[in-house]
């Protein structure tokens, strides 16, 4: 089967302008890969002139390897260059492809030659993933498992936002370096998010409100009461969006809260019970009191006159009782069915 390769265009344009002079084009897409690599490498370096564009194609087309690499880097060729040049596809790359992949071979970095070194193939994406990591988290592994250099800032962007919460540097470089699928990637985010610190709560502490303070505490609390609250982690730790929570406890009876922050200030979101349940009015009325007194703003519907389902739903919403939102019915069924009997 025929593989149909696309060259960046960049290349192309020089590829004709030489073939004007001498016939060029049909032996730069017959070469190896890697002589294709080298002479694309010289390009990028080394644009010929017009006066020089015979004698640079019968170069490219004749000399060796390693004398085109010296001609195109004036003698300073780092080490590693052509074996990388060897793994990077049939493909020319983008012109930029060139210049980062020397500069990254010849710097300091050892890390970041060491990877390049150790990835199996290499192309423009993964050498743009190699150059956006910090050098603690330049592995093979990891550039292998992420998918874009996009992909790759995003990293670098929650490694640096998590360091800045007071996520363990050297636990958090270990893990990621340890990483080798997407999935893997993942989890170790997640598990980063649990270890980061909320912003400061604008409710102070007390015996019976407690703000929850790091993304353990609200993986804890979504377990707990079998909601979605884990799901507000970023919109929880990041003190940009403005949202924080706590758990009001009196006796057994547990509570949280969902503040937000607004133009005038902090105010009430929601009140939430186990699976999301409201909690009863009495509760809701007393914590609702309490935040009024530390200055939350509590946006009240207009009242409504009483009826007598008020009595039934207090039952119902009772901190007293764990009410089961099925209602039992199969159990209701099953009684039904005996009185029948």
């Amino acid at each position: 089967m025929t593989i149909i390769t696309t060259h960046s265009s960049w290349v192309i344009l020089l590829a004709i302008e030489i073939d004007l002079h001498h016939s060029f084009c049909g032996a730069l897409f017959r070469m190896s890969e890697e002589r294709r690599h080298v002479v694309a490498a010289y390009l990028s370096a080394k644009l010929p002139k017009d006066s020089e564009t015979k004698d640079v194609g019968q170069f490219l087309l004749s000399a060796p390897h390693h004398e085109i690499l010296s001609v195109a880097y004036d003698g300073d060729v780092p080490r590693g260059l052509r074996r990388a040049l060897g793994r990077s596809g049939p493909a020319i790359h983008p012109e930029q492809f060139y210049s980062l992949l020397k500069h990254l071979l010849s710097s300091d970095d050892s890390e970041a030659r060491k990877c390049l070194a150790h990835l199996p193939r290499l192309d423009h994406s993964k050498l743009m993933t190699v150059n956006a990591l910090p050098n603690s988290l330049r592995t093979p592994s990891l550039v292998e498992a992420l998918m874009s250099e996009n992909e790759a800032g995003d990293v670098v962007t929650a490694f640096r936002v998590l360091l800045d919460n007071g996520v363990d540097e050297e636990w958090l470089v270990r893990s990621l370096r340890e990483v080798r699928t997407q999935s893997a990637l993942s989890s170790v985010f997640q598990r980063a998010a649990r270890r980061a610190k909320a912003p400061p709560h604008p409710v102070p502490a007390s015996e019976f409100y407690r703000p929850i303070e790091t993304g353990e505490e609200l993986f804890a609390v979504a377990r707990e009461f079998r909601n979605c609250l884990r799901n507000y982690t970023c919109a929880f730790l990041d003190e940009g969006q403005g949202n924080a929570f706590a758990m009001v406890s009196r006796a057994e009876h547990r509570t949280v809260v969902h503040l937000v922050r607004g133009k005038a200030g902090w105010k009430l979101e929601g009140l939430f019970k186990s699976r999301n349940r409201r909690p009863s009015r009495p509760t809701r009325e007393w914590i609702e009191a309490y935040l009024e007194e530390h200055g939350v703003i509590i946006e009240r519907r207009e009242p409504r006159a009483p009826t007598r389902w008020d009595s039934l739903h207090n039952l119902i919403c009772s901190d007293l009782l764990q009410f089961n939102l099925d209602f039992g019915f199969e159990e209701l069924d099953e009684a039904t069915e005996t009185e029948m009997i």
